[in-house]
């Protein structure tokens, strides 16, 4: 039974991801990422070793995600600030895990949430001109 639920629960989120526009989906990331620092957490405080690697490796895999999305062309220097700032969280959340040291993941926590918030609360304006940047861009393509 549990299988067959896990199994729903991923169909059911591939389905989400594919009818997601781009901003839902980076948020979906970030929700990602917070909720895997989250488990792996509670996972070192409990000595389950193997979920704390199971969900650092996930919020690995996430946050490298949020890396290959950024788009280095149109705002190289933002970009980069980005890609520095993921590339630390990433780091640290690896240095947690070898030392099982929660108060890293709750400094990651408090670098990913706040861009976390500022993703759900971007206006309509700001998303529509987002779609509009990725749409003339595929058109070069």
């Amino acid at each position: 039974m549990r299988t067959n639920l896990k199994t729903y629960q991923n169909v059911n989120r591939e389905s989400s991801l594919l009818a997601a526009e781009p901003h839902t989906i980076i948020l979906m990331l970030f929700n990602g990422a917070l909720e895997s620092i989250a488990f792996a957490k509670g996972a070192i405080e409990r000595k389950d070793f193997t979920v704390k690697a199971e969900k650092i490796t996930k919020a690995v895999n996430i946050i490298n995600s949020l890396r290959a999305s950024l788009d280095k062309e149109s705002q190289p220097q933002i970009s980069a600030n980005f890609d520095a700032l993921y590339e630390y969280c990433a780091d640290r959340l690896m240095n947690a895990s070898a030392t099982l040291n929660v108060a890293i993941l709750d400094e990651v926590i408090g670098l990913l949430k706040p861009l976390r918030d500022a993703w759900a609360e971007m206006s309509e304006e700001s998303k529509a001109e987002g779609h509009k940047l990725l749409r003339e861009k595929e058109q070069q393509l």
